[in-house]
């Protein structure tokens, strides 16, 4: 079973050298958006006004298979406010 590693950057970076087992590739975007939900529902001061909170999914080669990325920002501030 191919080994997948989900790094997240929330302003610092946090390489996963320990990897998950995981069936195909399908399943570690799954699982990664499932991981990014989960994180920030414990963490929800991660996300703020202009920054940036990520999951990357690596393969067993490297490879940068997808980059879960969620901002926040404030319409007014950057003016799209509704009229």
């Amino acid at each position: 079973m191919p080994r997948y590693f989900f790094d997240i950057d929330n302003h610092e970076r946090y390489v996963d050298d320990e990897g998950t087992d995981l069936a195909n590739a399908d399943e570690a975007r799954m699982q990664a958006v499932i991981f990014a939900g989960d994180y920030l529902r414990e963490h929800p001061d991660l996300v703020g006004n202009g920054s940036r909170f990520s999951v990357a999914v690596r393969d067993e080669g490297g490879t940068i298979l997808l980059n879960v990325e969620v901002t926040a920002s404030d319409p007014v501030a950057t003016g799209m406010s509704q009229p």
